[in-house]
């Protein structure tokens, strides 16, 4: 006879009596909208989903399915390093212990970062250090809460897959921004949606808000005939495809389906929570709200043809990596940015204005950056970021010991730039292709919200592509704070010479030459005309 896991994974589950971390079985009858994503091993799979609704537990067992029955290396993703101890501890192991048959499967059965399941390998990762996404190969990524990951780390998880025969990715979360992490690859998936018959005019059709919903009868109704749908209604469905020639396949799962929410609830938390946080976790959308996305406007409408005198204290702000990619400017505004390999040409910029000072990112290179500080005394300040701080200072600046340092609290601080870009109060000296590159870095950024430990909403800034002068600037606005009313020096037409890696006419002062609404899924058209049974 053929091994269950060789015959399904519902044969495998129902035969062990596979139970969940807390001990009960697991038990499809209201979660019956699951039973076809547990059987799906689609090489590429998106679910854009609300919270709980069980997929944490599908995400723990399939992994687990797979390891055992196909002997591959999974790479299982979670934002950060914490959320990692937090899913293994609290998830994973308990669903093992739980379990005699994942425990005769499992090696080490109560590890954090690693599951030698069977013949395979299940490696927990967070996604905020490129030290983690290059440590190990894999046959499958499976990126959990994808939207609120490090999007530039996922892109080197991918590069993982490379050497592999199968090459699978599932993602999978709560959806922040339109065209953002899981928003982005449900947009190129089929779309299924569950689609359910009413049990009075027996016409089907998905359920979307606020449309399948009576607020003054506090019910969920048919959005043809009007009348109320029952719990039985709304349980049992079908997923049904919005396109049909696509290999990525993509399921939309919002509160709305699950049989034990109430339209009560549903419309509890419509008046009890942001818009942002209804939308995102309880109809599993993305929401594009005024100020989640810094458009392009935001930015370029600053641009100004006057003639940035560079008078007064000039500022650097620089964001250290691979490149040294940094902005200049005054109390007038940004003239300047660039970007290069070497800290020889940021001292440049220091001596060319005598009465500059630099600010950098502290977290980037550590050495570099520390000897330039050290050539540079009083002129090369760190700044480390901060999240919710407790004190509502926004820059805190370094005293004795900690001099040469500045504290700044770094989602306020963002937002704080941003609002000032909105309200024209940067000038950014040149036309638009000057300035084309710099913005891009702008576009990449998003904002989400999200609760911290103590269920309370935090709206934090995240990033889906390169965002270095977009901190650079952040650092720039930082010594502004403190030194944008000195005096300053502006240079005659002496020449510097700077490497070949570095472009910036040291003799010109013209233009530098420059390196809501609620989104539903796509589906409009009348329940796709009302789809035959």
């Amino acid at each position: 006879m053929p091994a269950l896991e060789d015959i399904s994974i519902h044969a495998w589950l129902l035969e062990h009596n596979i139970r969940t971390e807390k001990g009960l079985p697991v038990d499809f009858n209201k979660h019956l909208f699951l039973f076809e994503p547990y059987t799906d091993l689609s090489k590429e799979q998106v679910i854009l989903k609300a919270a709980q609704v069980g997929l944490s537990s599908l995400a723990v067992l399939k992994a687990l399915y797979l390891a055992k029955k196909l002997g591959v290396d999974i790479i299982y993703t979670l934002p950060t390093d914490a959320d990692v101890g937090v899913f293994v501890g609290g998830k994973v192991n308990r669903f093992i212990r739980q379990n005699p048959i994942l425990q005769s499967y499992t090696q080490d059965k109560d590890t954090v970062e690693q599951k030698k399941v069977g013949d395979g390998m299940i490696y927990y990762r967070g996604t905020f250090t490129k030290r983690a996404a290059i440590s190990v190969s894999a046959d499958v990524l499976i990126h959990d809460e994808l939207d609120f990951s490090d999007q530039e780390i996922i892109g080197d998880y991918q590069s993982r897959l490379q050497h592999s025969n199968y090459r699978w990715m599932w993602c999978f979360g709560h959806p922040s921004a339109q065209g953002v992490g899981v928003s982005a690859v449900w947009d190129k998936s089929d779309q299924k949606h569950w689609f359910i018959k009413c049990n009075h005019c027996e016409k089907e059709q998905y359920m979307s808000f606020p449309e399948s919903i009576n607020q003054e009868k506090l019910i969920f109704q048919c959005k043809y005939c009007f009348k109320e749908l029952s719990e039985e209604a709304r349980r049992v469905g079908r997923w049904v495809k919005k396109y049909k020639d696509r290999e990525i396949s993509g399921y939309w799962i919002p509160l709305l389906i699950a049989p034990w929410i109430t339209a009560k609830d549903i419309i509890e938390k419509f008046n009890n929570s942001t818009e942002e946080f209804f939308y995102n976790r309880v109809l599993g959308l993305p929401y594009v709200g005024a100020g989640n996305k810094v458009n392009q406007q935001d930015i370029l409408q600053n641009l100004t043809e006057d003639i940035n005198e560079q008078k007064g204290r000039i500022v650097i702000g620089c964001d250290t990596g691979e490149w040294l990619r940094f902005v200049v400017g005054n109390q007038d505004g940004l003239f300047y940015y660039g970007q290069t390999k070497k800290y020889e040409d940021i001292e440049l910029l220091l001596k060319r204005y005598p009465m500059s000072i630099a600010v950098f990112d502290a977290g980037g290179d550590i050495i570099g950056v520390r000897a330039l500080r050290e050539r540079n005394p009083g002129r090369v300040f760190l700044c480390h970021y901060s999240q919710d701080r407790k004190t509502m200072q926004l820059i805190r600046w370094g005293q004795e010991k900690e001099q040469g340092n500045v504290v700044v609290d770094r989602n306020r601080m963002m937002q704080f730039v941003i609002d000032e870009f909105k309200s024209k109060r940067i000038p950014l000296q040149g036309a638009e292709s000057d300035w084309w590159d710099y913005w891009l870095h702008w576009s990449h950024i998003y904002r989400v919200e999200e609760e911290d430990n103590l269920g309370i909403p935090r709206r934090k800034w995240l990033r889906n592509g390169r965002d270095d002068w977009v901190h650079a600037t952040l650092y720039w606005r930082t010594g502004m704070d403190r030194f944008g009313r000195g005096d300053g020096v502006v240079l005659s037409s002496r020449e510097e010479k700077f490497s070949e890696s570095f472009e910036i006419p040291p003799n010109k002062r013209v233009p530098f030459p420059a390196i809501n609404k609620l989104v539903m899924p796509q589906t409009k058209d009348d329940d796709w005309r009302r789809i035959k049974t």
